[in-house]
């Protein structure tokens, strides 16, 4: 196993470190790089939120803890258990319905919510509430209103990946970093 000297992003964020005011573009590209890796190898993370990525000083990034992990189902599949964190995950697994690899995406939107505007999409302190919130998008507020310096193709990119239906999600992992890297003016 390799050792990495890093914090993870949720410390990195709230300490307002430089590395990642200075890395912002780079770090979201490289999570969606690593949650890329992680589908094309025929798994969903589950579990995909800040503290389970790790940032070097050099803005190097590791996707960590695979303890949920699954294999990816041909169709969505309802789990045994509801595993994941409530604030990060998906509609679909907070009621218990059967899911897919779009749960991460899904996942990936709120990380990146959170990391742009330094607010949860859909605040709550229990998963009802997170659901309730996810539910009903009348109180949404969209991360350009938080943070105007979002470009706006980085906001669309983001509000595909928190798409309430998973259908309306990106369908690939693959196609959500390229519109990311296309968003943020990387080829």
């Amino acid at each position: 196993m390799e050792y990495v000297e890093a914090s993870n992003l949720k410390e990195i964020y709230a300490r307002h470190d430089a590395v990642l005011l200075e890395n912002v573009a780079q770090i979201l590209i490289d999570m969606a790089g690593a949650l890329t890796h992680v589908h094309e190898n025929g798994y969903m993370h589950l579990d995909f939120k800040p503290e389970n990525v790790l940032v070097t000083q050099n803005a190097s990034v590791r996707l960590v803890d695979f303890d949920l992990a699954q294999s990816i189902p041909e169709k969505p599949k309802k789990m045994s258990k509801n595993p994941g964190t409530p604030a990060y995950m998906a509609p679909e697994q907070l009621q218990g319905e059967p899911i897919s690899h779009r749960v991460d995406i899904f996942s990936f939107g709120v990380a990146a919510y959170e990391l742009l505007t330094n607010q949860k999409p859909f605040p709550g302190e229990t998963p009802g509430e997170i659901l309730k919130k996810q539910l009903d998008r009348t109180s949404f507020v969209t991360p350009r209103e938080y943070n105007e310096d979002i470009p706006a193709n980085l906001e669309k990119v983001i509000l595909r990946c928190l798409e309430l239906e998973p259908e309306r999600r990106y369908p690939f992992m693959g196609v959500m970093t390229r519109e990311l890297q296309s968003a943020l003016y990387v080829s």
